[in-house]
């Protein structure tokens, strides 16, 4: 779910459509389509007088594969296309008052392996090459980039999960190695979701998992290659780094066909938004906390294999 110098799943972290814990069968993303909208808000600690909003919308497709002579073995590939859009109203100096759109893209394959060690042992690795930039001229090099984390899962039993590892992200906006921690708790009517430090959720269910519904924190972020003039930064900006962390209520709608529907609010805090120019210097156009509307759209049958369908 993260990447090494840009961990563009955009929306991945603001739309989490949860999975249950049957053992025999396990609801599966294939497809997932999701946006979200935060509203612009005074950038903060900076001689610029300006407001900055930011629009995300994402599209995968995920795939798993199970070994047939060994089904201690789950391939799981995913494909997806994340946009960033990044709405900014600024006075940078004597030029006057500036609007402008900045859109930042991503297309990434996810290679995922869960390979059984024990039969409560689970070791989950993730690799992520990434394509991050705006895609305003020819690719190159510094627009290919990579992020990875790897993982070891424990079954306690049939409601407690738990894990620890480590991951090379950028999900703070900036690179860097830091641990894991994975706990996953589920009665049937309630689950405790907690991937740290990608998100918290806690979450209640009806019978049969129509509806979903509790609170839920997310963190993602990323590192995106700049090629062309960014008319607020007033210098030749070479990457933006983009992160930040939503905190809100949550609900999710199981439709016909396993089909999900997902609506999400509340505020998105611990912002960030960081010019990095030709010199290395860091040009700050963090915005203040503000709020934010998510929605997603799901496809996510029920598939046999429980390890395949565990969101890590």
């Amino acid at each position: 779910m993260l990447f090494v110098r840009s961990v563009p799943m955009y929306l991945a972290s603001c739309i989490f459509l949860l999975s249950s814990m049957n053992l025999h069968a396990q609801d599966f993303e294939f497809i997932k389509i999701q946006s979200a909208y935060y509203l612009p808000q005074t950038i903060e600690a900076s001689a610029v007088d300006g407001k900055i909003g930011f629009f995300e919308w994402g599209v995968q497709v995920a795939i798993p594969h199970t070994l047939k002579k060994s089904k201690k073995t789950v391939f799981i590939h995913k494909i997806g296309y994340g946009n960033l859009r990044v709405d900014t109203e600024a006075n940078p100096g004597a030029s006057g008052m500036v609007e402008s759109e900045k859109y930042y893209h991503t297309i990434s394959y996810n290679f995922g392996l869960i390979q059984t060690l024990h039969p409560n042992w689970r070791l989950v690795v993730n690799f992520i090459p990434t394509l991050a930039s705006d895609f305003e001229e020819n690719l190159g090099g510094d627009d290919l980039l990579y992020q990875a984390n790897a993982f070891g899962v424990n079954t306690k039993n049939k409601k407690l999960k738990y894990g620890f590892g480590l991951a090379y992200t950028t999900r703070f906006g900036r690179q860097l190695v830091i641990p894991m921690g994975l706990l996953k708790w589920n009665t049937g009517k309630f689950e405790l979701d907690i991937v740290l430090p990608n998100k918290l959720n806690i979450m209640f269910k009806t019978p049969k998992n129509i509806l979903s519904y509790g609170l839920q924190a997310g963190l993602n972020g990323g590192v995106f290659n700049n090629s062309t003039e960014i008319p607020s930064a007033g210098n030749i900006i070479d990457e933006v780094g983009y992160s930040r962390l939503i905190i809100g209520p949550s609900i999710t709608w199981r439709l016909k066909n396993a089909l999900h529907i997902n609506l999400l609010g509340g505020m998105t805090v611990r912002r960030r938004l960081e010019f990095i120019d030709i010199n290395d210097e860091i040009i700050d156009r963090t915005p203040q906390a503000a709020p934010f509307l998510g929605i997603g759209l799901s496809f996510a049958p029920k598939i046999k294999n429980p390890d395949a369908g565990m969101d890590y």
